[in-house]
């Protein structure tokens, strides 16, 4: 899989996780008739566990599991791994990484089915531009709140906060959160010297947890491990893709199933340690592929600029539905059946927390500059919209009889299948909700514009309807040139929406505070629907990119 000889050797993380079990005294092997079957069928060796001690049994599995990574890659070691112990990781979720290093090692590029439009758009690298037609680089969330004495007071709390995230997360929140930051793989975070420190202590947890037998913790080392050699073994196939710089295209269901795609999504989300916590992977695995479509919808621009042929909108496009929008239809659909379920009062798996808060830390996260694209867009697309595309994006709509409980891969393979009867309007509820004053947001200035803004700057929901209506303005009424310094300072000033929602989730329960998240993330969606604006638009615009637009690899931060 992938290059840096994974075919050849052990990686990091499973050679981190056997030499932990070949330590451990606790037995890992809960059941040893099955787990020698287990063996048999892998390697076609006869072994018996019987007359071994638990130390013994431990020692001889991770012996076979190195050989057999050396002798056949680093994803058939973990799949023998998590089939002789079963009791740790849930087969399912090995199955889904196992098929995302399957697309990676052999996705085909594709090509642009549909001659760009006369629409336009330049991705530079300074962080703003007076102009409709330019927009600055993707970040990794920008800096502005590190000025935020509110958001300070989070991270001086290992767990987010005491009163909130480690409910969910007993006891040892500081050793999960370093476990899931290896993930931070996926944006070349190990590679500075900043993060060494922290890198270390993710391994170090999961040598500390691995004889954790039959607790979460045990669970989310072995899910970290796999984590971070799956997001090692991708990176140099993405960088390579970049350095070919042949676009985001690929040849949709002819090549990758519609299933294939969804286990792809799931295991690269690089945020895989919370399924450790989670009673019913197969249910929350739904929730995390629906959060990374409606993120994606988001995000094609700057797929784009480094060639993610990974990216599901040129899969759609080549599935030949783009033109409906079906894509963004799906995303909105299951958005809205999750936050549903949860109004209903059944459970929150974690991948179903993923897609609530993927509502609004898309659009309030800066990092995807959805504000300043959303007001650019728009203005070109009021000059000329051969497509339709904002009459679509106006229309409110979803995918319609989405099922929630179906396999998430039938439900994406029926949507590749769709055409616009398929759509149908959002049933909605509207609400009045008050503007806030958001003149003064920590380390963002408000732009001098030649007009005047009207009364839009006086918590979560009401600072998203502020920052929103200001768009909204700059679309209609501003000149361009004030447009683009009030898109750019939108997106700058929206990190404010977040950390309200952190600081509400230390007093609301899981449900009030996913349904909280809900509310806020649709702000997005009327009315103009974020997911499908901005997708649509980067399908049929040109698109160009200035050297250094893209930093290193994919993100800059700004």
């Amino acid at each position: 899989m992938g290059s840096m000889n994974f075919d050849a050797g052990i990686t990091k993380g499973l050679d981190t996780i056997m030499n932990a079990i070949r330590s451990t005294k606790h037995g890992l092997i809960k059941d040893p008739i099955a787990a020698a079957l287990v063996i048999k069928a892998h390697t076609g060796e006869t072994i018996s566990f019987e007359a071994m001690s638990s130390e013994e049994q431990n020692q001889f599995l991770a012996t076979l599991v190195r050989q057999f990574a050396v002798d056949y890659g680093y994803i058939s070691g973990w799949k023998l791994l998590v089939d002789a112990t079963p009791n740790i990781l849930h087969p399912r979720l090995m199955e889904d990484v196992a098929t995302a290093a399957s697309v990676y090692g052999r996705l085909k590029a594709g090509i642009r089915s549909c001659p760009p439009s006369k629409l336009r758009i330049s991705v530079g690298s300074k962080s703003t531009y007076e102009s409709i037609y330019q927009v600055g680089p993707k970040s990794l969330g920008g800096n502005v709140w590190k000025a935020n004495n509110e958001y300070k007071g989070f991270m001086e709390d290992s767990g987010w906060n005491a009163a909130g995230y480690s409910k969910g997360v007993p006891p040892y929140t500081a050793d999960v959160v370093a476990l899931q930051l290896l993930g931070t793989v996926d944006f070349d975070l190990d590679q500075s010297f900043d993060n060494v420190i922290g890198i270390r202590s993710g391994f170090e947890c999961a040598i500390r947890h691995t004889s954790a037998v039959g607790t979460p913790l045990q669970r989310a080392s072995f899910i970290g491990m796999l984590n971070y050699d799956l997001q090692s073994d991708v990176r140099p196939i993405q960088n390579s893709w970049a350095a070919e710089n042949n676009g985001p295209w690929n040849l949709g269901p002819a090549d990758v199933s519609p299933e294939d795609w969804i286990a792809y999504l799931i295991a690269d989300c690089a945020a895989l340690v919370p399924f450790a916590y989670d009673a019913d992977y197969l249910t929350s695995r739904t929730g995390m592929a629906n959060g990374m479509i409606l993120l994606q919808c988001q995000d094609l621009i700057f797929d784009t600029g480094c060639s993610n042929r990974v990216a599901t909108v040129p899969y759609a496009e080549a599935a030949g539905v783009a033109q409906y929008g079906i894509r963004a239809g799906y995303a909105v659909a299951a958005y809205s059946a999750t936050a549903k379920h949860i109004f209903e009062g059944n459970g929150v798996p974690f991948g179903y927390s993923a897609v609530m808060c993927a509502g609004p830390w898309g659009p309030f996260g800066t990092r995807y500059r959805v504000w300043e694209r959303c007001v650019k867009y728009v203005r070109q697309l009021k000059k000329s919209d051969p497509g339709h595309l904002l009459e679509l994006s106006s229309r409110d709509l979803i995918l319609k009889r989405y099922d929630l409980n179906s396999e998430a891969g039938s439900e994406w393979a029926r949507a590749m299948k769709s055409n616009t009867s398929d759509l149908i309007a959002r049933p909605v509820v509207k609400y009045f909700v008050p503007v806030s004053d958001v003149s003064k947001v920590p380390a963002v200035i408000v732009p001098h514009l030649c007009g005047c803004l009207p009364d839009v700057f006086g918590r979560p929901a009401s600072l998203a309807v502020t920052l929103h209506r200001a768009a909204m303005w700059a679309c209609e009424t501003a000149c361009e040139t004030c447009a683009s310094k009030l898109g750019y300072w939108i997106d700058q000033a929206a990190y404010i929406v977040l950390v309200t929602l952190m600081q509400d989730e230390a007093v609301l329960g899981a449900s009030e505070w996913m349904l909280q998240n809900y509310f806020v993330g649709c702000v997005a969606l009327w009315p103009i629907s974020m997911p499908f604006l901005l997708s649509g638009f980067d399908l049929t615009a040109t698109l160009s990119f200035e050297d250094g637009a893209m930093g290193e690899r994919y993100v800059v931060d700004i």
